[in-house]
């Protein structure tokens, strides 16, 4: 009795190596776009990253540390989306009216949710250093609700630094 030869399926190894040679070659990337990157500015003025570094600065340096955190809205105040984006991160946020109305609107949300330390973080400006290498923000603030209704955050101007291509808080 004669038997067929057996027929075996090609070996995965090598489709997963062939697969693997694509996909390294594809992330590699060639030289140009590597000198490109190279040539780029580490840091540029107009990327708001620097404020989102002095936001998080202030508000984890703020006494007593706040827990949840109030944006101005729709004034010269407000913060800008980076800087916004780091309340987000950090805890609750909620927009402030400049409207009566508005603003009691949160108070009673905030009332509601509970005694938690609340802070508006409020929009003084920023500045670039001669350079471009840092922009000094300032940032204000006072307490809302609770047992620290009305206390203030005190205004301070915080110099970024671009450091190894990022935005990094200068040593005071």
């Amino acid at each position: 009795m004669h038997r067929p030869p057996a027929v075996r399926p090609a070996p995965v190894i090598g489709v997963v190596s062939l697969a693997a040679v694509v996909a390294l070659s594809a992330c590699g990337g060639d030289a140009g776009s590597k000198k490109q990157e190279a040539e780029a500015p580490p840091c540029a003025t107009a990327d708001t990253s620097a404020v989102a570094a002095a936001v998080l600065d202030y508000i984890t340096k703020a006494s007593p540390l706040p827990q949840r955190f109030l944006s101005a809205a729709g004034t010269d105040s407000a913060l800008p989306s980076d800087g916004f984006r780091v309340l987000q991160d950090k805890g609750p946020t909620y927009f402030w009216s400049v409207e009566a109305k508005g603003q009691q609107q949160v108070r009673d949300k905030l009332e509601q949710a509970g005694p938690y330390t609340t802070l508006l973080v409020v929009w003084r400006g920023q500045q670039e250093q001669p350079g471009g290498a840092a922009v000094t923000v300032t940032l204000g603030g006072h307490y809302v609700g609770g047992e620290h209704e009305g206390k203030l955050a005190p205004d301070r101007a915080i110099t970024v630094r671009c450091t190894d291509a990022h935005w990094r808080v200068a040593a005071p």
